[in-house]
């Protein structure tokens, strides 16, 4: 079900760690934060999950915000990086995809990518390769 685009509707920044760490959320929330100043995002609400596996996606502050979403509150979903998603590609690629089918921009700070990137294949394809890459390389 695609949201009413004529709403005003909140960027909702989703932090999440695996091991409860006030931290890391708050360094997360900064990044957040910095980019959203910088490219214009004004209406912000914050959904944190600390302490809560990246695998499954059965998350309290994840559940949160999709039913925001599907109420039609939110406009932009910006996280640091991909794992905040999930840890799992397939479930992560299907939780944006589905998100993105609905109208809502997605944004991943330090993996670049945005709607523009969506729009070109090959580029998101690519990122995503890079990205998967690179969490291969720091498994034990």
């Amino acid at each position: 079900m695609k949201v009413d685009l004529s709403k005003p509707r909140k960027v909702a920044f989703y932090c999440r760690v695996a091991r409860e760490d006030d931290e890391a959320i708050g360094k997360q929330a900064n990044i957040l934060r910095t980019y959203a100043k910088e490219h214009g995002y004004d209406d912000r609400a914050l959904y944190v999950d600390n302490g809560v596996s990246g695998i499954g996606s059965d998350r309290p502050a994840l559940n949160r915000l999709e039913r925001h979403i599907s109420e039609g509150r939110i406009g932009t979903v910006m996280v640091t990086d991909l794992s905040r998603v999930s840890r799992n590609p397939f479930e992560m690629s299907d939780w944006i995809n589905g998100i993105r089918r609905r109208g809502i921009k997605f944004i991943s700070v330090r993996d670049n990518i945005t709607d523009d990137v969506f729009e070109q294949k090959d580029v998101y394809f690519q990122r995503l390769c890079e990205y998967f890459e690179k969490q291969e390389q720091q498994s034990p």
